[in-house]
């Protein structure tokens, strides 16, 4: 497969546009807001020299040749071997969205989703061409974040996993099988899993949002940007992960019974949240600490890679 198309021009889009680029495929992009494209080489140009901070190899302006803008969506279902959707998380919008695909794409075309949560067969569940339909879920940034979870549908094929593996692996991908559908997926619940604890323990005034953030910024962070949660554990009992489970296994036992209720999200905690995170950031300084954070994302990435760790 040589084309990939993109639908969505947002930030979403822009960076799957940079990593297909880059990766040497021919990319397609449409947007059903024309107007998203007046800023969009600028974006895409600025996540190709984010990469190329991480891969020196990288060639921007052939990257950036290898983009076409604002094409229609039925030029794109007509070039394109692999599509990749990335519109607002809205169940109908994308509905819509993949009917028309669906419609417009010759058979071979495997079409994905960007969906953070929505399982694919929702999404589908009233399409002929379920068995190509497959959600690629990245994180934020997909450029400087390389996990991508495959999630099938019970109506995908394997010929359709076996194609996106293919696309997202010779994009340099980090790839997540999961292997059942579930809401969410995996990284997100267990993302989930950490705010809800998180909303519980300021909403019950254990601590402060900075505080709390603190825990993972300053303590466990700095072991997940290259370790997950079972090698974490593996490596915190002279005898491995058994001995661990056997010391402190009772511990998290008793925590989990704790853990039953859901957590204050309502409006009024929003605001509490708010006011709190303004005086440590405030509003105009939103962009700059996200630019921030992309440069030390690339930068952890960029020494992972030359320690080994891909």
């Amino acid at each position: 497969m040589t084309n990939v198309g993109v639908i969505g021009g947002g930030l979403i889009g822009a960076s799957w546009a940079a990593i297909f680029s880059k990766s040497g495929f021919n990319v397609y992009v449409y947007d059903s807001h024309p107007t998203v494209f007046k800023t969009y080489i600028k974006r895409v140009k600025l996540f190709l020299e984010e990469l190329k901070s991480i891969d020196k190899n990288i060639n921007i302006e052939e990257s950036l040749d290898r983009i076409s803008t604002n094409v229609s969506i039925e030029e794109l279902c007509s070039k394109a071997d692999y599509i990749q959707e990335s519109a607002p998380e809205i169940l109908s919008v994308k509905q819509e969205l993949f009917a028309r695909l669906d419609n417009l794409s010759p058979e071979h075309v495997v079409i994905g989703s960007s969906s953070s949560a929505m399982p694919i067969s929702k999404i589908t569940q009233n399409l002929k061409g379920q068995h190509r339909c497959i959600i690629a879920h990245p994180a934020n940034p997909p450029h400087l974040i390389p996990c991508v979870e495959i999630c099938p549908g019970p109506n995908t094929s394997e010929k359709t996993i076996e194609k996106a593996k293919e696309i997202f692996n010779n994009s340099g991908s980090s790839i997540v099988n999961v292997k059942k559908e579930i809401d969410g997926f995996i990284l997100n619940r267990l993302q989930g899993a950490l705010l809800n604890e998180a909303m519980r323990l300021y909403s019950e005034g254990y601590a402060n949002s900075d505080e709390i953030d603190a825990t993972i910024r300053d303590g466990l962070g700095l072991r997940w940007a290259f370790m997950g949660p079972f090698e974490t554990i593996d490596l915190n009992a002279p005898g491995g992960i058994r001995d661990y489970m056997s010391r402190y296994g009772s511990i998290y036992t008793e925590m989990a019974k704790n853990q039953t209720e859901v957590p204050d999200w309502s409006d009024k905690m929003g605001e509490k949240l708010e006011i709190e995170r303004r005086k440590i950031l405030p509003e105009n300084q939103l962009e700059g600490r996200t630019k921030k954070r992309n440069l030390l994302l690339k930068s952890l990435r960029k020494v992972k890679i030359e320690n080994g760790e891909v």
